[in-house]
């Protein structure tokens, strides 16, 4: 059984994560590099929004492998809302790191209604 912890489920309910997971999977299917580390966050920055970020990790040259955060954007709902998110500068990007809240974690895509 999968323990959870009390942050995992913070203001946001089953339906949602199921919804928002069903994303990842298709994520990490359409992505040549290895997609781990999925997260539901909360920003300041970006209120009502809901915001799926996971790490992408490209192992093609084994000897520098390139590791990224990605973000989709979602309604508070759970919808899709198609845009990602982007700076203007190093400032505004730092900002926004500060300000995500995890609401649920888990390491991969394909263990979300397990």
């Amino acid at each position: 059984m999968k323990k959870k912890n009390t942050e995992d489920t913070q203001n946001i309910t089953k339906n949602i994560i199921n919804t928002m997971m069903n994303r990842a999977v298709e994520i990490n299917k359409a992505y040549k590099e290895h997609c781990r580390d999925f997260r539901i966050m909360e920003s300041s920055m970006h209120k009502k929004t809901r915001i799926l970020r996971w790490t992408t990790i490209d192992i093609s040259n084994v000897d520098r492998p390139v590791q990224c955060y990605r973000y989709e954007c979602f309604d508070m709902d759970g919808t899709p809302q198609n845009c990602s998110i982007h700076y203007s500068d190093q400032e505004e990007a730092n900002e926004f790191f500060l300000s995500l809240t995890t609401l649920y974690k888990q390491e991969f895509s394909i263990d979300h209604t397990l």
